[in-house]
């Protein structure tokens, strides 16, 4: 089990790396002007976290978000791990947990099996 020490410095770690690649982003996107971004910090990613601080989403919060709106835009999971970097289980177990049963998604895959059997028929 890992202690709260642990986990602290785990914390601030990750911090500085973040803090690193994102001064090597903005050095890279700004052609040398700390001032110009290419993308700036989206400020919709700021709340205040439960210690009361000001704090903000990172990168891998994301990653689920991006993952169900893939499937919402119809990817396959293949291709949600291709852009996500996800396994194909994550991928998966990410979808299975936030994806709520949809009538209208079913009625969906009912007419689309429907007529593949009726242009192709019950081969196997």
């Amino acid at each position: 089990m890992i202690s709260e020490a642990q986990r602290a410095r785990a914390v601030d770690q990750r911090k500085r790396a973040l803090a690193e690649w994102l001064d090597a982003q903005t050095a890279r996107d700004s052609n040398g002007d700390e001032t110009a971004w290419h993308v700036k910090p989206c400020p919709t990613l700021m709340f205040v976290n439960g210690a009361g601080e000001l704090d903000q989403k990172h990168d891998q919060d994301l990653r689920d978000t991006c993952v169900m709106l893939l499937d919402r835009a119809g990817c396959d999971l293949l291709t949600i791990c291709d852009i996500t970097g996800h396994s194909y289980r994550s991928a998966q177990t990410i979808v299975k947990h936030y994806r709520a049963r949809n009538a209208a998604l079913a009625d969906s895959g009912i007419d689309r099996l429907e007529l593949q059997v009726r242009t192709e028929g019950m081969k196997s």
